[in-house]
């Protein structure tokens, strides 16, 4: 029992597991690192991406007046004349937006 206990096992147990918990600690601050990175690289990209949809939201809204002109000169230039129906649908998801 007291071979179990000697002062060298015992500091061969310590600096065994001072080594794990330095592996783990080291392994876990390279995740935390590239997580890091990938949160700054979604931000960058999250904003530019807003940026776009503000974009195309207001290319659409240019688009629908200028489709809305188009049929008002089309009903004023040619009476009794209806333009075909649009083929597209605005998505509900975007009519808020626009």
């Amino acid at each position: 029992m007291q071979g179990w206990l000697s002062p060298e096992l015992v500091q061969a147990i310590g600096v065994a597991v001072a080594t794990v918990i330095g592996a783990v600690t080291a392994w876990q601050a390279r995740e935390v690192a590239k997580l890091r990175a990938r949160v700054v690289a979604l931000e960058e990209q999250a904003a530019t991406d807003q940026q776009r949809f503000r974009d195309a939201i207001r290319l659409i809204r240019a688009l629908q007046r200028h489709i809305d002109e188009l049929l008002a000169f089309l009903r004023l230039h040619v009476p009794g004349q209806e333009p075909p129906p649009a083929r597209y649908r605005i998505p509900a998801t975007l009519h808020e937006q626009i």
